[in-house]
């Protein structure tokens, strides 16, 4: 598959107008109600292996999905399927299948909401372009039975209502932590739910998490490269109150004004995740133990640079 590639300098000229500079401060912060839109506090414990939709609600292994729809854009293939009882799924392939799934779970493990998405080794689709079995891929139920949860829209880092939040600027954070860069405005999710959960009957979420576990960049950043995300550094320094990051991507400017006091919340937050809940994650996404093991390793040495922070 071709994908059209626009000029350096094209590309950040795009980027860089498509939204105003987020502002530093705002005349008042959202609600206790209104923040648990976007986090939420979650119970000790969270299954990270199944995830919020639980055992119930993952995709039949055993069944033959029906295509009708193939991605033709975007970095990781894809295709809109449809399997029993008439639910439909997006899947999307490697490179970016197993990194989405595990970067999902670990939002979740702190409380940042999430749809229920799960990781397929092997499965089998009629009418698809590739023979039987298929890639592996990350399912994502498009009308899951999760109180009703329904994609209705998306919304912005840039002009969000969080935006100066301790919830949102942790979010970035851990976006960050991830080496996610991949912060376009298409890849938030406003989801409405019939009856509330965690909190709220509608859900301000992260999602297209994939870019994840590399480093940031630009243009094809790395995913998943654990010898990428080895050595990438996470904290520069702190010069004037704010924390420099070792960010490459194009939107620089929604993590130029964390605070330590961000960076320690989340990290705080991720502090309490279990070597269980770690090792689940990881095992959610496919990854085989001792690969598993150097992503946790290095994901808790950042942990403890913002623990560490002054």
């Amino acid at each position: 598959m071709r994908r059209a590639v626009l000029p350096l300098a094209v590309t950040l000229a795009i980027a860089t107008s498509c939204h105003p500079a987020v502002p530093s401060t705002r005349a008042e912060l959202p609600t206790a109600d209104k923040l648990a839109e976007l986090w939420f506090s979650p119970q000790p414990g969270r299954d990270l292996f199944w995830g919020i939709g639980g055992q119930r609600l993952a995709p039949d292994v055993a069944a033959t999905y029906k295509v009708i729809d193939v991605k033709k854009y975007g970095f990781s293939p894809g295709m809109t399927i449809v399997g029993p009882g008439d639910r439909h799924w997006s899947v999307k392939f490697p490179p970016e299948a197993s990194t989405e799934v595990v970067a999902s779970r670990i939002l979740w493990g702190v409380g940042y909401h999430q749809p229920p998405i799960y990781y397929v080794g092997r499965w089998n689709a009629e009418g698809s372009p590739e023979k039987n079995p298929q890639l592996p891929a990350r399912f994502r139920e498009s009308k899951p039975d999760v109180h009703g949860l329904d994609a209705k829209g998306t919304w912005s880092y840039y002009r969000g209502p969080f935006v100066g939040t301790r919830e949102q600027n942790g979010l970035l954070v851990l976006q960050v932590m991830l080496g996610n860069s991949d912060l376009k405005d298409e890849q938030n999710a406003i989801y409405e739910l019939k009856q509330p959960l965690e909190g709220a009957s509608r859900w301000y979420v992260a999602r297209d998490l994939g870019q994840s576990f590399g480093r940031t960049g630009v243009i094809n950043a790395p995913r998943g490269d654990v010898q990428v995300f080895e050595q990438t550094p996470f904290i520069k320094a702190v010069v004037d109150g704010r924390v420099r990051f070792d960010y490459r991507g194009r939107h620089g400017v929604l993590v130029e004004r964390m605070t330590p006091d961000d960076v320690r919340w989340i990290c705080e937050k991720l502090a309490k995740l279990t070597d269980r809940q770690w090792d689940d994650a990881f095992r959610a996404g496919g990854y085989a133990p001792e690969l598993a093991a150097r992503f946790i390793r290095r994901f808790k040495q950042k942990i403890q640079e913002g623990l560490a922070l002054k």
